[in-house]
């Protein structure tokens, strides 16, 4: 039916307007076609009390993870907690922190600043292609570090070939689209097994939503 995996991904963005949906978002273990964020107006707040500010990078998050569950913490106790060198860590990791108003710094120790959180968006991955259905699995399983459902989105014409034991075998959904879209496996909503992989995702969709205004502005 789809002459592209472009054209099957306009369908499903279609089939999901009601959502937050972020195009080919990546944060570390592949590019996922389509993110369905599910709590969108968790997010969209979060969005706006950000006032896009974002994390860029994950040592980021797993240091201010760190310091937020301690009373403060100096900069010898960071550096024999994370494989980073003193000057990435002073330099760049702490200096971003800082200068994203996630930290405070008092003497020689940083502080969580008390206004800065961070978000695990409720999301739905899907992998689209058109009749690949291996390759897809393989990248829908990797998304299971991040979100909490993820699916194969094939071609109605050639989702009858996908072995759909694999796909309950992995917990991975399976859909076929066409003029209808149609869910042949249900996977079991679960936990993300990354929980910095998950604020990565907010964050990326920060960086994604500024990208996407300054193009409207240009």
């Amino acid at each position: 039916m789809f002459q592209s995996e472009e054209e099957l991904v306009e369908r499903l963005v279609q089939h999901y307007k009601n959502y937050l949906i972020v195009r080919e978002l990546g944060v570390g273990y592949g590019v996922s076609d389509l993110v369905v964020v599910r709590n969108k107006a968790d997010m969209l707040r979060f969005i706006g009390n950000r006032n896009g500010t974002h994390l860029k990078r994950i040592d980021e998050i797993k240091v201010f993870e760190y310091i937020r569950k301690r009373n403060g913490v100096n900069l010898e106790e960071l550096m024999s907690e994370h494989f980073i060198s003193r000057s990435k860590m002073k330099y760049s990791v702490l200096k971003n922190l800082q200068e994203t108003g996630a930290l405070i710094n008092e003497g020689s120790k940083y502080f969580r600043a008390p206004s800065f959180k961070l978000f695990s968006p409720v999301v739905t991955a899907i992998e689209a292609k058109l009749e690949d259905w291996n390759k897809g699995l393989a990248q829908a399983i990797r998304y299971q570090r991040f979100a909490h459902k993820t699916y194969l989105a094939m071609d109605e014409k050639y989702v009858h070939r996908a072995d759909k034991n694999e796909f309950v075998k992995f917990n991975v959904g399976l859909v076929s689209v066409g003029s209808k879209i149609i869910e042949i496996v249900k996977p079991v909503a679960q936990k993300p097994t990354d929980s910095i992989m998950r604020y990565k995702v907010a964050e990326e969709i920060i960086s994604k939503k500024m990208d996407l205004e300054l193009r409207s502005i240009i």
